[in-house]
Formats: C-alpha cells, sequence, structure tokens
C-alpha cells in the first residue's frame, strides 16, 4: 500500500454526553435590610476604610516556564517511519509565538540497542521522514529518541500489532424498501480469531460516493453511519478501557467502532454491523465499500480515550490529562496496523 493511502484512524468526537451538572442557588436575605437601614453610618466608615485597598494592584510574577519536545508518531508497517516534533508553549502565548515545529531535531529509532533509521525534516511536509524509506515492522518493540539543541531529550517506546486477519465476509440487503431517512438498509458480516492477550481494535466503513451527486454538490470518500445495536463493540475509545454496560438502540450509532478481547472466551469474534445507504446514489457507486479494521496498541487507545475525555469536558471539576508515553516530554508514539476488504454491494434481487 502506497503511503498517501497510508489507513488512519482519525480522532473522534464522543457524541454522548456522559454527565450532566445542575446548578442550584439557595440565599437566605430574611433581616438584612433592616440591619443595613439601621447600621448605615457603620457600613459607609467600613467602605471608605477598605476602599483603598480594593485599588491596590499585586504583581505576580509568573514562574519560569521550560518548554519541551512533543512527539507526534503513530506507526503502521503501511508506511515509512514518520514524526513531527514541536516544542511546548505556555498557556496564552500561542498567538505570541512562532510555528512550534522544531526543524533542527535528531530524531533516531532503535529496535532494542541497534539503530535502525535517522530521520530527516522534509520542510515541505513539516515532518520528519525516513532517510532509508523504511517502514515498522508488526510485532516488534520500537523507540523513538529524539533530541535538539535546548531542550533535553526525549524517548518511548510502542510496538505495531499484527493485522487483523478478517474472514469470512459476506454484504447482505435487508430491505429494498428505503427507510425513513430514504436509506436501504444492509449488514456485513464477518469474524477475527481471538489471539492471546488483550487485543485492542478499531474499525469503519468508507463508502466511495460519486465525484458530484444528484444535486450538482460535491461527493467524496465518507464514513458509513453503523447502528450500535451490539455490546461487543463501543463507539468511544474511553469505554474499551472501562468497560461499563452501554444500552444498545435502533437510533444510536457512529462512524467509527472500538472493540478489545477483555472478556471473550470463544475462538473468534463475530461481527454483524448493519448500516444504511442512499437508494439514490448505490448505483452510481464504482468500487463498492471498504471495510477497514484496525489493530491497535495500548497507547493509541490510552491516546484517543484522553481526547475524547478532554472533548467531553463540561468545565466542571478538573480536566482530564491528556495521555502522552514521552519519557521527558509530550504527544504521542503509537504503533497500530490494518486491514481491509473491498465488499460489493447486493442489489435489488440479487440473492
Amino acid at each position: 500500500m502506497q503511503d498517501e493511502k497510508k489507513l488512519i484512524v482519525f480522532p473522534t468526537t464522543s457524541s454522548n454526553q456522559r454527565s450532566e451538572y445542575d446548578r442550584f442557588a439557595d440565599g437566605h436575605g430574611g433581616g438584612q435590610i433592616s440591619f443595613l437601614m439601621c447600621c448605615s453610618r457603620f457600613i459607609g466608615l467600613l467602605i471608605f476604610i477598605l476602599l483603598p485597598a480594593c485599588e491596590t494592584v499585586i504583581e505576580i510574577d509568573p514562574p519560569e516556564y521550560d518548554p519541551e519536545l512533543s512527539i507526534a508518531s503513530n506507526f503502521t508497517p503501511d508506511s515509512i517511519w514518520s514524526a513531527i516534533i514541536t516544542r511546548t508553549v505556555p498557556v496564552g502565548s500561542l498567538s505570541d509565538t512562532p510555528s512550534p515545529l522544531v526543524s533542527n531535531a535528531s530524531v533516531s529509532v532503535y529496535q532494542g540497542e541497534s539503530l535502525i533509521d535517522r530521520l530527516i525534516y522534509n520542510s515541505d511536509r513539516g515532518e520528519y521522514v525516513s532517510s532509508q524509506g523504511l517502514k515498522p515492522r508488526a510485532n516488534i518493540p520500537y523507540r523513538m529518541v529524539v533530541e535538539a539543541p535546548g531542550f533535553r531529550s526525549v524517548s518511548a517506546t510502542s510496538m505495531a500489532p499484527f493485522p487483523p486477519d478478517i474472514a469470512d465476509v459476506a454484504v447482505m440487503r435487508l430491505s429494498n424498501t428505503p427507510n425513513v431517512f430514504g436509506e436501504i438498509d444492509y449488514q456485513v458480516n464477518f469474524r477475527l480469531p481471538n489471539r492471546p492477550g488483550l487485543n485492542y481494535y478499531s474499525f469503519f466503513i468508507l463508502v466511495q460516493y460519486p465525484e458530484e451527486g444528484p444535486t450538482g454538490l460535491p461527493y467524496g470518500p465518507d464514513y458509513v453511519y453503523m447502528d450500535y445495536d451490539s455490546r461487543r463493540w463501543y463507539c468511544n475509545f474511553a469505554d474499551v478501557l472501562n468497560p461499563v454496560e452501554v444500552a444498545v438502540a435502533d437510533d444510536l450509532g457512529c462512524a467509527i467502532g472500538v472493540l478489545s478481547d477483555r472478556i471473550v472466551d470463544e475462538p473468534t469474534l463475530d461481527f454483524e454491523i448493519r448500516f444504511g445507504l442512499y437508494e439514490e446514489l448505490t448505483g452510481s457507486l464504482q468500487e463498492g465499500l471498504l471495510l477497514v479494521f484496525l489493530a491497535l496498541s495500548p497507547e493509541f487507545v490510552e491516546y484517543q480515550a484522553s481526547i475524547e475525555e478532554q472533548e467531553d469536558f463540561d468545565g466542571f471539576g478538573q480536566p482530564a490529562n491528556l495521555y502522552t508515553n514521552i519519557e521527558g516530554g509530550r504527544g504521542i508514539f503509537a504503533g497500530y496496523s490494518g486491514a481491509y476488504r473491498i465488499l460489493d454491494i447486493p442489489k435489488f434481487g440479487d440473492e
């Protein structure tokens, strides 16, 4: 697979509000009016005395801020090594700070104690890429080390799991009559072998609509909205890390499914994914559907879950910290691998 066709899981925003907060105000003002009327002279004197203190300006010197290096590298065997290296900036200073990109860093990739690649800066892409065109291999731990003048060295370790083995894929047309949304209902069935240990996965379905729709508006690749009607998978990364009983319903769904085999005892993981496609467009699809299934490292899942928690923050309490596995710095270094299947769309009358 070419680098520009690299399978990427895009961070998704959680559509479910996990909690709501009610604010109540209670006041007890009985007797205060009469007290102020009787003691108005005393109150006036007190205000006269304290007023100058309200105008006192106290200057506080903010603590010195030492910027840190940040790594952004989600690597996969489908693409050569790459990383974006930036520096952190203080809160409120981003608009006054030049580009946070660091272009003079030394970026090295190790397998065990052996140096296997050095990444060079590509100014056109704003990132570091493999100097030898090397790609990571699955199921091998790698360590990335980044050094730059004026910063302390940072490093991180992760591994891309073996790609998922998608088997017994079949697509069915569930109805010939459009639903209330003008869509024809379909279902794709497939299964995965249950591998030893704890494994994390995500999956989604892409549809390639024609370049121009019936109204003249442009179309293109898009996610299929999948019905969330199974307790085998979730719509949020955070729910996979902290499994909870989530109600399923016909009116719930998402574009990206996430799961683990934490409590699966069967030899295979079986899936029945339902979705809808607009009837007037199904006849124009040239390449069918693309089922993409990704095997994720724990670091990848932790980072995506922390993004969801930050996006769900409603302003009350302590905001969630963004997960990082970078020693001495910030960011993420995480592996994943992917597999895909092209699905033919059954037409009316197909058996």
